[in-house]
């Protein structure tokens, strides 16, 4: 059976909602930072006492650089740095506006032309001594707060959102999985559907509710699909078994006609039409067969029971029919359906195998049946179809309906065994029923 995987198209549930939990973040995280700008654009001083602090934060960092050689932030027009003597400051008069007296850490923001002007000062260590950092620019717009803005979402935005997502990802991974595993076990069981199986059924989930409900569904579909399909089956064997009685009445009728080519023809036409009403009723009931598992058989006895009933109608056709047991050949089985598959087996290597050469009929080793005859083989592009149902490669000159293999496949699978076909070494086809998985006899 094919898997329903080999002809999916589109994402899986599973990716669909991870992309999903993925984009929602990603949106979350935008409007995090959006808000971060927003507020911080709403409050220029405190912009201006970060990135003073930021910038000193700089200098203290570059202890090989002298203070006039650090450039500022980005877009800071006349910036100016330099490092004051707390002495010479407190000595001068005005100073530096806001420098004298006492240092400390402070923050101004001015309105100029063409923009701000914005004046600090800050306490940094350099070399292990305290030393204090005058620092000046003026500028425009928001472009020198850049940095502080940068390392607000680096600081609140980024470093707490990159965790949260990765677990928050990494628990959504673990329950979708779980919630959508009740689905899975559903698919494996659709794809171990077997369409000959009756009264198979999906598993159940309790929960969750919508997995249920689908596969409840499911199961009434099979449900009414069995009832059709033994509907199907009943119709073919009744209308099998009412067209067998007209047919038996037509060729007696035929056996009173005078002899003469006419006769020949209506009655080699309704022996075909008898061989073709037996094949469906025998395809109807290989179809609706169960095998108890407690009979014991045994291969040798029915495989000689088969080729003794078969030889006269091989020995018709100039054919002679060879039968040998190799050993061990009990199982447990139906006698009846293994009959039939000796007998399809035979039959496809009368029909299909002309000229005199013989045909080899095998029981074991093992719980195993084989026929094999000699004539030109298998083409290996009708290897794929020679199971098949109704099929025949040739209709016109075909005189079966193509149902004997196919019967004699389901009868096997029946029985717990497969069956094969292969091309044998000298010329022929060998047919090969292993009936392994229904165990020997005691």
């Amino acid at each position: 059976m094919d898997k329903a995987g080999d002809d999916r198209v589109g994402p899986s549930l599973f990716r669909q909602i991870a992309v999903r939990l993925a984009a929602f973040t990603l949106l979350f995280a935008l409007l995090d930072v959006m808000i971060v700008v927003i507020t911080y654009s709403s409050q220029p001083q405190s912009l201006a006492q970060e990135l003073l602090t930021l910038e000193a934060a700089r200098a203290e960092s570059a202890t090989a650089l002298a203070p006039d050689l650090l450039a500022g932030p980005p877009g800071a027009r006349r910036w100016s740095a330099r490092y004051l003597d707390p002495q010479a400051e407190r000595a001068a008069s005005p100073g530096v506006a806001g420098v004298s007296g006492a240092l400390i850490d402070w923050t101004r923001r001015e309105r100029v032309p063409g923009g701000y002007r914005i004046s600090g000062v800050r306490s940094v260590m350099r070399d292990g001594e305290q030393q204090w950092l005058f620092m000046q620019f003026e500028g425009d717009g928001l472009r020198p707060f850049v940095p502080v803005i940068v390392n607000e979402i680096m600081q609140h935005v980024a470093l707490p959102l990159v965790p949260l997502s990765l677990l928050l990802l990494a628990f959504n991974i673990v329950a979708v999985r779980r919630v959508l595993q009740p689905l899975r076990r559903a698919e494996a069981e659709v794809d171990a559907l077997d369409p000959r199986g009756a009264l198979q059924r999906l598993s159940e989930p309790p929960a969750p509710r919508e997995v249920n409900t689908l596969v409840r569904a499911v199961n009434r579909a099979l449900a009414r699909l069995d009832e059709a399909m033994a509907i199907l089956r009943g119709f073919t064997a009744n209308a099998a078994h009412e067209l067998r009685t007209p047919l038996s009445i037509m060729q007696l009728s035929l056996d009173r006609l005078p002899p003469g080519e006419a006769r020949d023809d209506l009655q080699a036409d309704t022996e075909h039409m008898t061989r073709l009403v037996g094949q469906m009723l025998d395809l109807a009931q290989a179809d609706a067969f169960a095998v108890e598992p407690d009979t014991p058989v045994d291969l040798a006895d029915i495989g000689r029971a088969v080729v003794a009933a078969m030889a006269p109608k091989a020995f018709a056709a100039q054919r002679n029919l060879r039968f040998e047991a190799l050993g061990d050949t009990g199982m447990l089985g139906h006698a009846e359906a293994l009959y039939r598959i000796y007998r399809n087996l035979i039959d496809n290597a009368l029909a299909h195998a002309p000229g005199t050469m013989p045909i080899d009929v095998t029981a074991g080793p093992g719980p195993r049946l084989c026929v094999r005859d000699y004539g030109p083989g298998i083409a290996e592009e009708d290897l794929p179809h020679i199971f098949e149902r109704f099929w025949r490669k040739d209709r016109r000159k075909a005189e079966g309906a193509g149902l004997g293999l196919g019967i004699a496949q389901r009868l096997a699978q029946a029985h717990g065994g497969t069956i094969a076909v292969e091309n044998a070494a000298g010329g022929g086809a060998r047919f090969t029923v292993d009936f392994d998985a229904m165990g020997k006899s005691a």
